[in-house]
């Protein structure tokens, strides 16, 4: 059973998850994806591989499916979070690579000691989904906070199809994955994202269509 107090961020995360893996594949095809600008059997595709390694992790060890985050654009994977030794490390690494339809891997999956990551999730339950920084240097921003920014400030933004991109924020730094149509869109993108207060980084895999 998932407890409240490993945070908001794994709470969100394991409720997504279950949802993904509670429903059978076979009920929502190809054209039942959403409208990204790209093909409904593409899109399909990476459904049905982030549904295997997320299986895959529910069988291993569900810690899995709170501290790492698999995105997939186009059957690139984006693999962030954290584990707590090198042999989870390679597990989570192996399981993924299993999978040959994948093309590409970008691995920024850290190894932490578990007291860190342990601060972290309290860190992440303490501030939660709606803690809004402070002008204070010291002030530490929710990665949950700042995801939510992300999104909010691109489906708001003319020019700019959200639905295009995946994004995590770890420690304040953003991992971003997708395609823009125009090479100002992708500009745009990046610039928004590095302006949300409490982003140390950027991390960039979008490329152009």
């Amino acid at each position: 059973m998932i407890q409240v107090s490993q945070g908001w961020r794994s709470v969100f995360k394991t409720v997504s998850v279950c949802m993904l893996l509670a429903t059978p594949l076979a009920a929502c095809g190809p054209l039942q994806m959403p409208l990204e600008d790209r093909t409904g059997n593409d899109q399909w595709l990476d459904t049905q591989i982030k549904s295997g390694i997320l299986g895959e992790f529910a069988k291993l060890d569900h810690t899995y499916l709170m501290d790492v985050n698999v995105d997939i654009w186009k059957q690139e994977v984006l693999v962030t979070g954290m584990v707590d030794s090198k042999a989870k490390y390679y597990d989570v690494m192996s399981l993924i690579k299993q999978d040959n339809r994948i093309k590409a891997i970008h691995d920024h999956l850290e190894v932490a000691d578990a007291a860190k990551i342990e601060a972290y999730r309290k860190a992440e339950d303490e501030h939660g989904k709606n803690a809004v920084p402070t002008d204070s240097a010291t002030q530490s921003v929710s990665d949950v906070w700042i995801e939510g920014q992300i999104k909010a400030l691109l489906l708001a933004e003319k020019g700019v199809s959200s639905v295009n991109y995946r994004w995590q924020s770890v420690n304040n730094i953003v991992y971003i994955m997708g395609e823009a149509q125009t090479d100002p869109e992708l500009k745009k993108v990046l610039s928004i994202v590095r302006r949300i207060k409490g982003v140390k980084r950027v991390v960039s895999y979008i490329k152009l269509a």
